[in-house]
């Protein structure tokens, strides 16, 4: 699940936090993702479903950074505050909602009409005063939201909102629900530096690094998953480096690839002419929405060459929703529409 947070200032944080799984004392692990403009680090925190209600729970653990400079201790307030570190406290702020015996009396109460990602119109208000200053926080509770039950938390009732955009349940030994309450993240785009290569996506998709050697060639591979089992999208960008001989031959290799798949899969993959991505120079796209009896997906492939031809990369999103779903429609459009816009933004850095 995800969430963003959008300061008075201009300046945002995005969060998703994702549950692992039920350790042999019973306590759960979960990880939070943070992302800043200056980078991007992992929480973890450990979750113990008997501790009594004054103990501080989750218990946070190590932090690693994933992605920019390490933290600069010496750096000024205004940059240290920007640090992807420096937000853990949102995490331990919405985790802890869910073991007070106020939000529990505030469910009991009267909801108000709100209008917040993943369909929620209903919210029930809790506020809570912050120790030592004047002002107040604003919880807007709403039981679909997994893990923290809060669908918004403010300042003031509006400032500084940090606001739930997706959840979902991805279970691979699960079946296909019918409440369809898994949502995928489309909003907020902003452009990531991954050294390698730029990219503009959602603020709240994270992209995991890992690197292997073949062919002779040394290749990066970024990618994350999202969503659950009703409905969810991919993304991965792939980084070869090589000799330009080596370089051509993999991205001729990667073309051939795709040109071949809607043949080799005739009656599930269908090559789509429409709402496609626009590239320039030799680069190459390819658009595919595919058919099944019980879903509907869709994918973007963009295959690009450095100009020096040292490099070749693969942009590769798929996604896909249960046809039952009553999203499917809105959603397919959002992902074609989305998964072009990346495609188009990659550029070599």
């Amino acid at each position: 699940m995800s969430y963003l947070l959008e300061r008075e200032d201009g300046s945002w944080t995005a969060m998703a936090f994702r549950l692992h799984g039920q350790m042999e004392d019973g306590a759960w692990a979960l990880s939070a993702d943070f992302k800043t403009p200056l980078g991007e680090c992992t929480a973890w925190f450990r979750s113990v479903p008997r501790a009594s209600l004054d103990a501080p729970d989750p218990l946070p653990g190590r932090v690693e950074r994933t992605r920019g400079a390490p933290m600069d201790g010496s750096a000024g307030v205004e940059r240290l505050i920007q640090e992807p570190e420096m937000q853990t406290s949102m995490a331990m702020n919405l985790l802890m909602v869910r073991r007070w015996d106020a939000a529990k009396e505030a469910l009991r109460g009267a909801a108000r009409e709100v209008c917040y990602p993943c369909g929620i119109d209903r919210a029930y208000p809790l506020v809570t005063p912050i120790p030592g200053a004047e002002v107040q926080k604003h919880h807007d509770l709403n039981p679909r939201v997994m893990l923290t039950g809060v669908a918004c938390l403010s300042i003031d009732g509006g400032k500084n909102p940090i606001t739930v955009t997706s959840f979902g349940w991805s279970d691979p030994q699960g079946g296909m629900p019918d409440s369809y309450d898994d949502f995928v993240d489309f909003s907020h785009p902003k452009r990531i530096d991954h050294g390698a290569f730029s990219l503009t996506y959602p603020a709240t998709w994270f992209l995991r690094r890992e690197e292997v050697e073949q062919s002779g060639l040394r290749t990066v591979t970024y990618a994350t998953q999202l969503g659950g089992n009703t409905c969810a999208t991919t993304l991965s960008v792939t980084v070869s480096h090589g000799a330009a001989a080596q370089v051509a031959a993999e991205r001729d290799g990667i073309v051939s690839k795709l040109e071949a798949l809607a043949e080799s899969k005739e009656g599930e993959v269908r090559r789509r002419t429409a709402d496609v991505p626009v590239l320039s120079g030799d680069a190459a796209w390819f658009a595919f929405d595919f058919i099944d009896p019980a879903i509907d997906g869709s994918s973007a492939n963009g295959v690009f060459r450095a100009e020096a031809g040292d490099r070749v990369a693969h942009v590769s999103l798929f996604g896909c929703i249960a046809k039952a779903n009553p999203r499917r429609d809105q959603t397919l459009a959002e992902m074609r529409a989305v998964f072009r816009e990346i495609v188009e933004s990659f550029q070599f850095t």
